[in-house]
């Protein structure tokens, strides 16, 4: 049975709510992708200085490193360190992840700009943040939180080397499938010789103990360079063997390990990708795997 007139008033109520609530859908819609969250934003901490030749090939080591971490929408900054150059607290909290590079000095050193790194890294871990230290960066890391470093008992580690992922590997990076090995070019002569409580080996080789390592979901340390090409690393051979640093030997070995194989750079991209913005199995899914 109808209602008559009062049925009629409340549907042409319903109707124009309905319109306006449709218009105000319409006019929010702008407003919600403006405050849509961006790709995220990252910092890399710099503790070398640019060379000649990576500053007329590539623009620096900033530019190297955002050729194998950033993707579109992301913002992307530079702190060069051994400066004086690292973020505030205030900074920091506005960075998703931070990358931590390699240089020339020993983590084990105490220069002042290597304790104020030290203090940050610490800083950094206690707020939560996401950090991936590269060779240098991934010796500090360990030293900061809680590990020991210092040279390598077998030397030089100078070319392309084959990494073996552990088990704990396989399992976090479950979804790429690693492989048995995992080329990548090394050039370091120190190594970490004690993890830092809690943390676990990602990876080794013939020559190095701790090739990776992890300390819970936000922190990975890669002992060799997945940033760099054939063409940096020799160009770096070339400059300590004129500083009688290293030995004619030792280059040639370098040489000779990219004619055996190539390093795995889009492998290393995804790895280095994955942990540092967060697209892998949490720890607790880890460990439940």
């Amino acid at each position: 049975m109808g209602m008559g007139p009062l049925e009629n008033a409340a549907s042409a109520v319903e109707a124009a709510a309905a319109v306006e609530a449709a218009l105000l859908r319409t006019s929010a819609a702008p407003a919600a992708a403006a405050a849509a969250p961006s790709a995220g934003s990252y910092a890399v901490l710099q503790c070398g200085e640019d060379s000649e030749y990576v500053r007329k090939a590539y623009r620096g080591y900033f530019q190297v490193f955002r050729a194998l971490l950033e993707e579109d929408g992301e913002a992307w900054r530079v702190y060069r360190a051994p400066r004086g150059e690292l973020p505030t607290d205030a900074e920091a909290a506005a960075f998703d992840g931070f990358v931590i590079s390699g240089s020339c000095a020993d983590a084990h050193g105490d220069e002042p700009w290597i304790l104020a790194l030290v203090d940050l890294i610490r800083r950094l871990h206690a707020a939560g943040k996401r950090i991936l230290g590269v060779c240098f960066g991934h010796q500090i890391l360990c030293r900061a939180l809680g590990g020991r470093t210092g040279r390598s008992t077998k030397g030089w580690d100078i070319g392309v080397s084959c990494i073996h992922p552990t088990a704990a590997a396989a399992r976090l990076f479950a979804p790429l499938k690693l492989p048995v090995h995992m080329p990548v070019i090394e050039f370091h002569q120190d190594e970490v010789w004690e993890l830092p409580p809690n943390a676990e080996v990602l990876a080794r080789s013939d020559k190095t103990r701790v090739e990776m390592f992890r300390l819970g979901d936000r922190v990975m340390g890669v002992q060799g360079h997945p940033e760099y090409s054939k063409d940096i690393l020799m160009s770096i051979a070339d400059r300590l063997l004129q500083r009688n640093l290293i030995l004619d030997c030792q280059v040639d070995v370098a040489k000779a390990s990219f004619d055996v194989r190539q390093p795995d750079k889009e492998l290393w991209k995804k790895v280095c990708r994955g942990f540092l913005k967060g697209r892998l199995p949490s720890q607790q899914q880890v460990v439940a795997l």
